[in-house]
């Protein structure tokens, strides 16, 4: 007993504490067990990048579905407009200056191919029928020369030098004379000076620029020319809607001035890309050539998007992130969930297509997906 007080009275109380601790951990690792610890890391299981695993109380509130492809008729509905078929537009001007001695048309007048629309009075005219006169008479006195060059010749009081001459002058007087009548071709049918400006085609005076006394320069256009029955309708479909619309397809085109719409088909759709409003240029000819269509008309169109198989979702399970971006939400395991970036095209009746990004067989959630990204903005 002495020996054990004098023990406690040496280590002191936190002593003996650590003296107990001790022969505690002593006495713990002196047993052996059958079975072996597992590793801490391989009882945590990691989930892909942006997927979340869903408690089991809130399962309830989500509804997932197996998607397959399915017949889709949609509509895909566009602002238009009532324009001229590219070669159905055209311009009359002049290829000389001059000023304006007479108009002959006003705006609205059907004109004929060839009809005079205005008359000018040109100095460059006067000019040009000058120069091709007189390219005609050089053209005529080379002619003479080379003949009596080669008469010469025949006889044997000719030189070849002399032929040869007279044949380089010919060329030069041929050449000179078509260049002075093709460009009395282009300047049309007048004496002098006079111009006069001629419907390139059967048309309707849409917009003139000519009024009598006004001075004009070479290659200005003064009349704008049109064929009323040649118009189209011009509708601008977004990008993304783009693959839902196929040539031949049916349009209803509805008018302001129109109390009916207008019955129509696809024709062909532009190469091109708006690249500010991210919208191509789909054409539509009206079936009926009576239409009551006139150029410059808005218009609002609706086309039938009957295309193949597709995957067609509600659009409560589409969720919009960043303003632009479109994702659903795929069950990829026991209550976990993944993002995927989808594509989707034009909703309809609260269906929407999915152009790209799912497959057939896939489990979706097509309820409460909003409960399953907070960052989401809202629904499509």
């Amino acid at each position: 007993m002495t020996v054990i007080a004098e023990f406690r009275r040496s280590v002191g109380y936190r002593g003996r504490r650590f003296f107990c601790l001790c022969i505690c951990l002593w006495l713990g690792g002196c047993g052996e067990t059958d079975t072996p610890h597992a590793p801490l890391e391989a009882t945590v299981q990691t989930l892909p990048p942006g997927a979340i695993r869903l408690k089991p109380e809130s399962r309830a509130y989500i509804s997932v579905e197996t998607i397959q492809p399915q017949a889709f008729s949609g509509t895909v509905s566009a602002p238009g407009r009532v324009d001229f078929r590219a070669k159905a537009v055209s311009s009359a001007g002049t290829v000389v200056a001059g000023r304006i001695s007479d108009v002959h048309v006003q705006i609205g007048d059907r004109v004929k191919a060839g009809q005079p629309l205005a008359t000018l009075a040109s100095v460059d005219a006067a000019q040009m029928r000058s120069d091709f006169n007189r390219a005609k008479v050089e053209l005529t006195r080379a002619e003479d020369r080379l003949r009596r060059q080669q008469e010469m010749q025949r006889t044997g009081v000719g030189l070849e030098v002399e032929r040869l001459e007279a044949e380089a002058q010919l060329r030069e007087a041929r050449a000179d004379f078509e260049r002075s009548r093709n460009d009395l071709h282009l300047l049309g049918e007048g004496t002098a000076e006079q111009v006069v400006v001629r419907a390139p085609m059967d048309a309707t005076v849409l917009r003139t620029l000519a009024s009598v006394g006004t001075a004009v320069e070479a290659g200005a256009a003064l009349f704008e020319l049109g064929e009323p029955s040649a118009l189209w309708i011009i509708a601008d479909v977004f990008e993304k809607d783009l693959l839902l619309v196929e040539k031949g397809a049916e349009a209803s085109i509805e008018l302001a001035s129109s109390p009916q719409p207008v019955k129509g088909h696809v024709v062909a759709e532009s190469a091109a890309i708006q690249p500010d409003l991210r919208r191509a240029s789909v054409f539509i000819d009206a079936d009926d050539a009576a239409a009551p269509l006139k150029p410059g008309m808005y218009a609002r169109v609706s086309i039938q998007a009957a295309g193949p198989q597709r995957i067609v979702l509600p659009n409560t399970a589409v969720l919009i992130k960043n303003g632009s971006e479109t994702i659903v939400y795929l069950e990829t395991g026991d209550q976990v969930f993944a993002p995927r970036r989808v594509r989707v095209g034009q909703s309809r009746d609260g269906m929407v297509p999915v152009l790209e990004g799912l497959s057939g067989g896939e489990r979706v959630v097509v309820s409460g997906a909003l409960l399953l990204d907070t960052e989401a903005a809202m629904l499509l």
